[in-house]
């Protein structure tokens, strides 16, 4: 099998040659790794057999754009967004102090300008055939509506039912929808949508509030896609705690979850796994905030090979970390990943 067929072997619940990855290198560890070892971004992903090769094409992308340490930039949103150790973290909502009329009048992004494809293009042409290429419109909803408006006018606006919530979260669904739209066009072999909703222990907000704002746009956005590619895989990253809106996700069609963040309130993976059966995929692994830092090399080897033999059983199952594998991981322990994952 090549890493396409590895993929879509397990998304429809069959057993593939092996246990298909997405390992995600956090940007300084990927810097560490390509200089070490004299690689490319691409190549790295190459060289440790990642099944999936995947770009941003909304406003995720710009938390990792490069720039210098403590500078500021405003992006294509018009938010302003300044450097803070390895992330880029949003220092002006552009939102902030508009009113309805004023959201509606804003100007947001072209979904359909050239250059948001250029990267995805490269992958498909070069790579389409061999790998699984997705295509990342995270986040979604949610995430560009509170770097835009400023969280606590959003959460503000949905407890007070202002107008300025619902003109916003419609104007970024149909964002959303143009973009995906123009990469199922182009032949990507997921979409993955997205938003963090959770914290450690809880959602950040109810889950009725996100059944209220989110489920019916969300689901919009699925519906929209599937009438250009009916049988398009849909995958759903959320960091955190949202275990009551997984059965929801599925609900509007959602195939893959990420990242099933074990060391999260009620996200235990082997429960998730028997509750959903064949209706959804996982997408995950090892956690990245304190297991990966502080186990020794057998014992991440160890964990490797229970989640393949736990979670790769009967399919629906592809290896991933429940997120970046930060720079203060010790490199012996990315290491021993692979060598457990290739044994």
């Amino acid at each position: 099998m090549n890493s396409k067929q590895r993929v879509y072997s397990a998304l429809k619940f069959e057993n593939p040659d092996r246990v298909p990855r997405f390992i995600w290198f956090g940007k300084e560890t990927r810097k560490d790794l390509t200089e070490e070892l004299g690689l490319s971004s691409l190549e790295l992903d190459l060289k440790f057999g990642n099944d999936i090769l995947q770009t941003w094409l909304s406003i995720n992308g710009q938390m990792e754009k490069d720039v210098p340490d403590h500078s500021q930039f405003v992006d294509e949103w018009g938010i302003t967004w300044k450097r803070e150790g390895v992330h880029n973290m949003v220092a002006i909502n552009p939102l902030a102090d508009m009113e309805a009329d004023e959201i509606k009048n804003y100007l947001l992004p072209d979904p359909l300008a050239p250059e948001r494809y250029s990267e995805l293009d490269g992958l498909i042409k070069e790579y389409g055939n061999d790998y699984f290429i997705g295509a990342d419109i995270s986040g979604s909803l949610f995430e560009p509506a509170y770097h835009l408006r400023g969280m606590e006018n959003l959460m503000i606006d949905m407890a007070l039912e202002n107008e300025e919530i619902d003109i916003l979260l419609d104007r970024l669904t149909e964002f959303c929808i143009a973009v995906a739209g123009e990469a199922v066009k182009k032949g990507v072999d997921w979409v993955w949508l997205g938003d963090d909703l959770g914290s450690q222990i809880s959602m950040l907000m109810s889950p009725d509030m996100w059944r209220k704002y989110f489920k019916p746009r969300m689901a919009k956005i699925i519906t929209e896609i599937r009438k250009i590619k009916s049988d398009m895989i849909i995958a759903y990253h959320s960091c955190g705690s949202m275990h009551p809106i997984i059965g929801d996700l599925v609900e509007i069609g959602i195939n893959v979850l990420n990242p099933v963040q074990e060391s999260a309130e009620g996200m235990d993976q082997q429960k998730i796994k028997e509750a959903y059966g064949d209706k959804l995929a996982l997408m995950c692994g090892l956690d990245t905030q304190q297991f990966l830092i502080d186990a020794s090399t057998a014992e991440v080897k160890q964990k490797t090979g229970e989640l393949i033999n736990k979670l790769g059983k009967n399919g629906g199952y592809i290896f991933a970390v429940s997120h970046h594998i930060q720079p203060d991981t010790p490199k012996e322990n990315i290491l021993a990943i692979f060598e457990e994952l290739d044994s």
